[in-house]
């Protein structure tokens, strides 16, 4: 099973984020969209970074009330690791497991398409076992 199996690319890239947009409204977005993370882009529409609802967390922790005057570039994660969608889900699983992570960008070269979620890709092979578990049964 690959990452395009599992992804909706039509619903496009929510938000994305530029890395001067305020931590505000980049929250604003993750929580109207009920999506954990952002991808955070260049004018060019390259991946520069991912921000997460874990990243404003600690932002909370450590700036408190002044998060409110920070921008996405402050908090976001800029080494990221990303797939693309003809990734094995299989490897997408450990490398997340591997490196910790709870989102993974989804790019067309150097371009986000999406990100999907640890959530996303556990889902999907619960719903492959259950096929595969039914069909052994019949």
């Amino acid at each position: 099973m690959k990452i395009s199996e599992i992804i909706d690319i039509d619903r496009g890239l929510i938000g994305p984020a530029k890395p001067e947009t305020p931590v505000l409204e980049a929250n604003a977005i993750m929580t109207e969209a009920r999506v954990g993370a952002l991808a955070v882009v260049d004018s060019a529409d390259r991946l520069v970074g991912i921000i997460s609802e874990r990243d404003i967390t600690r932002g909370l922790h450590e700036f408190g009330g002044a998060i409110a005057g920070k921008v996405v570039g402050d908090l976001m994660v800029a080494k990221v690791v990303s797939c693309n969608p003809g990734t094995d889900i299989g490897y997408a699983t450990k490398l997340m497991i591997h490196r910790g992570f709870r989102h993974l960008p989804v790019l067309d070269g150097e371009k986000p398409l999406t990100i999907v979620s640890i959530r996303d890709i556990v889902s999907a092979r619960l719903g492959k076992l259950e096929i595969d578990n039914e069909a052994l049964r019949a």
